[in-house]
């Protein structure tokens, strides 16, 4: 019997079980995947889903327990209660009349991952005595979605694929076309590189915003080659953006900080962008009216920003606010966020064409503003 389960079910319903059977070798639970020990992935992914207090069964020699606990406890991240027992000491829980085990020499994926009863084939994957202990209990255990056997990582080679199926699944629902083609399949390369390094997701941010304010000084001093430059560098920043929001959830690092650090960063570099490009055209060209469109499209851009701040940054609609207009304001704020206009921008910039770029953002942004405006007293007045 399969079930569904939500953030708050386990905790309330189950008492947790993780099993980790003998490794292959010393270390294994402490290989990294993506940045993180294997052991400390599993807890985390546990702890994501909802679980409180976590009983961990483990094969493993005192020697390796007692690595795992210098390893664990050390971790800020780490907010549930852990338990270690024994076949010896697991008797010490079983007032519980619920259990949900989860085999931990395989990896959770808290995305897609189902509650099975357990029945005499899949008890097969646990210890005997476990097994005897929660007779006439209701059990479950956690597998990932469309598997009738969990799989345990045995070698390199199963590490470096669940690796790579984790980098392929860390994108957004809400991620435009071009991130999907383009900018996604860039960005996990780069992921896979800053995974390895120390850099927090926060610096990797800063990082990209230090990009983007180099390509919009290569805007802002003009010319055809400048303008090619700043495009790349611009593309560039772009794709170091997307690595932060992968590096935090892949490390289990995300923060309400950290989103609106990003966000932030995003609006200081577009407007930054097209305030030099408009400054760039003005110098090379001698006309005004491309230094009055760069300033009419960080308007537009600012505004926009700022009528939708509060859904873009997370924050909860307004008491207020109706729900039909809550629901747009998360739908525009996809558009806002959209980034796929750097490639425009790059296109445009090697046909010498930033001049029609920066009437077509100053005009629409605006516009936009307009339309939102609109949007929102049609909303409120309904």
């Amino acid at each position: 019997m399969n079930q569904d389960f939500s953030n708050t079910y386990f905790p309330n319903r189950h008492t947790v079980v993780l099993f980790l059977p003998a490794s292959p070798g010393s270390g294994w639970y402490l290989k990294e995947i993506a940045g993180v020990p294997f052991l400390l992935r599993n807890i985390f992914a546990l702890q994501k889903l909802g679980v409180e207090k976590l009983v961990v069964w483990t094969d493993e020699s005192v020697r390796e327990q007692e690595i795992f606990l210098d390893l664990i406890k050390t971790d800020r991240r780490l907010q549930l209660e852990l338990n270690w027992v024994d076949k010896t000491s697991f008797s010490s829980i079983l007032e519980a009349s619920s259990f949900l085990i989860f085999d931990g020499s395989t990896l959770l994926n808290e995305c897609g991952s189902e509650m099975i009863q357990i029945d005499d084939d899949n008890s097969r994957a646990f210890p005997e005595e476990m097994m005897q202990c929660l007779n006439n209990k209701e059990v479950y255990f956690l597998m990932p979605e469309g598997l009738e056997q969990p799989e345990r990582l045995q070698d390199g080679k199963d590490f470096c694929e669940a690796e790579e199926r984790l980098l392929k699944s860390c994108g957004l629902n809400n991620d435009s076309f071009m991130d999907r083609l383009i900018t996604r399949f860039v960005s996990r390369r780069l992921t896979s590189f800053f995974l390895k390094t120390s850099f927090t997701p926060n610096q990797i941010t800063f990082l990209s915003l230090f990009i983007g304010l180099v390509a919009a000084l290569c805007f802002f001093r003009g010319g055809y080659e400048m303008g090619i430059a700043g495009s790349v560098l611009l593309l560039l920043s772009a794709w170091v953006d997307c690595v932060d929001g992968e590096v935090a959830r892949l490390k289990f690092m995300t923060s309400e900080w950290g989103a609106k650090l990003d966000i932030v960063s995003d609006n200081i570099v577009h407007c930054s962008v097209f305030f030099s490009i408009g400054m760039g055209l003005y110098f090379s060209t001698g006309d005004s009216i491309f230094k009055y469109l760069g300033m009419l499209a960080v308007v537009g851009s600012l505004t926009s920003f700022i009528l939708l701040s509060k859904t873009i940054l997370g924050q909860k609609a307004e008491a207020t606010m109706k729900l039909s207009l809550e629901s747009f304001n998360k739908k525009i704020s996809d558009q806002l966020a959209n980034r796929d206009f750097i490639y425009l921008l790059l296109v445009l910039a090697f046909f010498d064409r930033l001049d029609f770029f920066i009437l077509l953002t100053a005009a629409g942004s605006n516009l936009f503003v307009i339309y939102l405006v609109w949007q929102k007293k049609k909303a409120t007045s309904a």
